[in-house]
């Protein structure tokens, strides 16, 4: 089929928000078809050699005695920042527009003045 006449139907089924690409190095059917029949074993040897990589990583780091007061370290400083940016983003007024699905934050603050007062900002900004 042409491009115009299927870019026509298309925006019948579609209408004005049709859009498409074209790939011309996309692979041809039975080319793909190839690809799948080999996938399965493909996909087995690559779980294999990843849990062979991920045992051997763990033995080894499990070994080091630095690697793991580093990962203690880290796992309390990462709690403490956590705590600090929960602490830091809460307001106790919050204050946005809602549709079906989300809920958009327009302001917040500690008072509703505090709230009114930033959303003014916004509106003469």
């Amino acid at each position: 089929m042409e491009r115009t006449v299927a870019i026509k139907k298309l925006g019948k089924l579609l209408g004005k928000s049709l859009g498409y690409r074209v790939d011309p190095d996309a692979p041809s059917a039975a080319e793909r078809a190839e690809a799948k029949q080999h996938l399965p074993d493909l996909r087995a040897v690559k779980d294999q050699a990843e849990k062979a990589m991920v045992a051997r990583r763990e033995a080894v780091l499990a070994a080091d005695a630095e690697y793991q007061a580093l990962i203690v370290a880290y796992r309390a400083a990462r709690k403490d920042a956590a705590a600090a940016a929960s602490i830091v983003s809460r307001y106790k007024f919050t204050v946005g527009t809602s549709n079906d699905l989300f809920f958009m934050v327009k302001a917040q603050g500690d008072s509703w003045e505090d709230v009114i007062t930033k959303l003014n900002g916004k509106a003469s900004a």
